[in-house]
C-alpha cells in the first residue's frame, strides 16, 4: 500500500486559561519509509501566551498510534495524558527532553484495538 502524507491538528480540553494544541504530519519519504513528526504547544494565561512550543520525532515503535490518532483524534488516555505532558511542559526542573518525552508520551498513551 502507498504511503499517504497526513498532516492534523487537535485542541485538547480547552479553556479560557490554558490551551493545548497538537500537530500531526506524516511524511513519506522516496525510499518509502514514514516519518512523523508532533507539534507541541501550550498556551496559558489571560490573554492565552504560548508557554512551550516543541516539534518532536515520533519513534517508530509509536507510528501506529500516530496513524490512529491522526485519523480518529485523541482517546481520552491520549486526552489525560496531555494534561501530565502540560504539566511537565510547566515544571521549571524539566529539561527539554522531559518535554520532549512528555509530548511523545501523548501519542504512546493511546489504547490501540480494531479501528482505533
Amino acid at each position: 500500500m502507498p504511503c499517504t502524507p497526513l498532516s492534523v491538528n487537535l485542541e485538547v480540553d480547552p479553556d479560557p486559561q490554558q490551551k493545548i494544541l497538537f500537530g500531526l504530519n506524516k511524511i513519506c519519504n522516496n525510499d518509502n519509509t514514514v516519518q512523523w513528526t508532533l507539534h507541541f504547544e501550550l498556551l496559558q494565561g489571560n490573554p492565552l501566551a504560548t508557554v512551550v512550543k516543541l516539534d518532536v520525532a515520533i519513534t517508530k515503535d509509536y507510528h501506529p498510534q500516530a496513524e490512529a490518532t491522526a485519523r480518529h483524534g485523541l482517546d481520552a488516555s491520549q486526552r489525560g495524558q496531555a494534561l501530565v505532558a502540560a504539566a511537565v511542559a510547566t515544571d521549571p526542573t524539566a529539561t527539554p527532553a522531559d518535554q520532549a518525552q512528555a509530548a511523545q508520551d501523548v501519542i504512546a498513551a493511546r489504547a490501540m484495538q480494531a479501528g482505533a
